[in-house]
């Protein structure tokens, strides 16, 4: 199984820059028109609203369950210095556990694993540009691979 939010991390980003670009042009807009309250609050208003977006941490996901192996590539959506790509692959077999958990309105995957030393956990991984539908979908197949792995 495969899923991947490809077109939907293109409409987020599109839609990001787009609502900056408006905040900016009003920002000048206003400052043509020398309102420099105006001005003032429209730079506070992008700062807010690039912030906000990097709180999200909305991210690309590449989801596949194939080959015996689940592999999850992962790259933020949104951000203002570079991209930190990210990838997890394990066999199917060593996943022990699995937790979607929502904070705040957002969703993060957290997977452990069996390793020769124990059991390890891999760093949380943000779900929250996938729709529900994707995410119900992620979270079944997981649950399959416990259940088969018992």
């Amino acid at each position: 199984m495969e899923i991947s939010n490809q077109k939907r991390s293109k409409q987020i980003k599109r839609g990001f820059n787009i609502g900056g670009i408006i905040i900016v042009l009003a920002g000048l807009g206003l400052l043509w028109l020398k309102n420099d309250v105006g001005v003032m609050i429209a730079v506070g208003v992008f700062v807010v609203y690039v912030g906000l977006s990097q709180f999200a941490n909305l991210c690309y996901i590449f989801f596949s369950t194939e080959n015996g192996k689940v592999l999850i590539k992962y790259y933020p959506i949104i951000t203002i210095m570079k991209k930190e790509y990210g990838s997890v692959e394990f066999a199917q077999k060593a996943l022990v556990n699995f937790r979607i958990e929502r904070a705040m309105g957002f969703k993060d995957l957290e997977i452990a694993i069996r390793t020769k030393r124990g059991i390890a956990e891999y760093p949380q991984i943000s779900l929250s540009a996938l729709s529900k539908y994707e995410i119900e979908q992620i979270r079944l197949e997981l649950s399959e691979i416990i259940k088969y792995n018992r």
